[in-house]
């Protein structure tokens, strides 16, 4: 089963701008109660009019309903949000438009309730990318406001990355300098990360959600750096010591520490394996580790 759900263009780009892509926040300003759902079924975000295409997916984790300021305080920017305020005028927005019970009265934001679609492993791609679900043979009227199920077989699981190993990109640039933003495809290989380590940095085993980056092991160079092997998942402070040589991973997987940092936060992972994902066909390139050594500082 898939779930297709028309999806707030807001909401959508924040997250993906933001590097928001595990245990997000899909919520509905009044309860849906979704009881049909596993954990793993897609749930596909069909960008709102003018765009009216899918832009990305997530994997469902779990329905619940928490207050407003219950959402805020578990999910925080997961919303899709800045802050607690914008979350809470979204809501308002929402309501005194479309609520006859509600609408022009202040919610009480430790009393009133969303619903809460958590999903992991999202997927934001990039414009090109989008696909539409009438070429796909998928109905979607326009009548649909809330989520759409779809039984059996997934036609859009045709975009499942079948590239094989990964190959040293040679293209050089005279500025390794992209930003996040820069970066095309990033919203997509992050998801595909995320999924691959179980949501854990593959050296300490952190799992909060906003301290975890996708590493590119070679630095990014063009959209073929965004190859499942050619990352790997870091907690934001060992991503910042990886990519300025303080930390190096060798091709048996052995994390080395450089000797300049001298806190024991850091060097008791000296020495240690990292984790690697399950899958054999998702381990990180040898040779795209190996090639971090001339640039580790011992």
């Amino acid at each position: 089963m898939f779930v297709i759900s028309p999806t707030d263009n807001a909401w959508f780009t924040f997250l993906k701008d933001s590097g928001q892509n595990s245990f997000v926040n899909f919520w509905t300003p009044t309860p849906w109660n979704i009881k049909k759902l596993n954990r793993g079924n897609r749930w596909y975000f069909l960008l709102k009019s003018p765009i009216r295409q899918i832009g990305g997916f997530g994997e469902f984790y779990e329905y619940k309903n928490l207050t407003a300021i219950g959402a805020w305080n578990e999910f925080g920017q997961r919303n899709g949000c800045h802050s607690r305020e914008d979350l809470i005028n979204k809501i308002q927005r929402y309501l005194d438009k479309n609520s006859v019970k509600y609408g022009g009265k202040s919610i009480k934001i430790d009393t009133y309730q969303i619903g809460c679609v958590v999903l992991k492993n999202c997927q934001f791609w990039e414009e090109e990318n989008y696909m539409n679900p009438s070429d796909y043979q998928i109905n979607f009227p326009t009548q649909v406001v809330k989520l759409k199920y779809f039984e059996g077989y997934n036609p859009l699981m045709s975009l499942i990355d079948t590239s094989l190993n990964f190959n040293l990109i040679s293209e050089q640039r005279e500025d390794y300098t992209v930003t996040v933003k820069q970066r095309k495809g990033q919203g997509q290989f992050k998801g595909k990360i995320l999924k691959a380590y179980n949501n854990k940095c593959c050296i300490t085993g952190e799992t909060c959600p906003e301290l975890l980056e996708a590493a590119h092991i070679q630095p990014y160079l063009t959209e073929l750096s965004n190859h499942i092997q050619n990352g790997i998942l870091l907690r934001v402070d060992l991503h910042r010591l990886y990519d300025n040589g303080l930390l190096f991973i060798d091709k048996d997987y052995i994390v080395h520490i450089s000797s300049l940092i001298i806190g024991d936060d850091y060097l008791k992972y000296n020495g240690k394996s990292m984790s690697l994902p399950i899958s054999l066909e998702n381990y990180p390139s040898q040779k795209a580790l190996e090639l971090k050594r001339a640039d580790f500082r011992e």
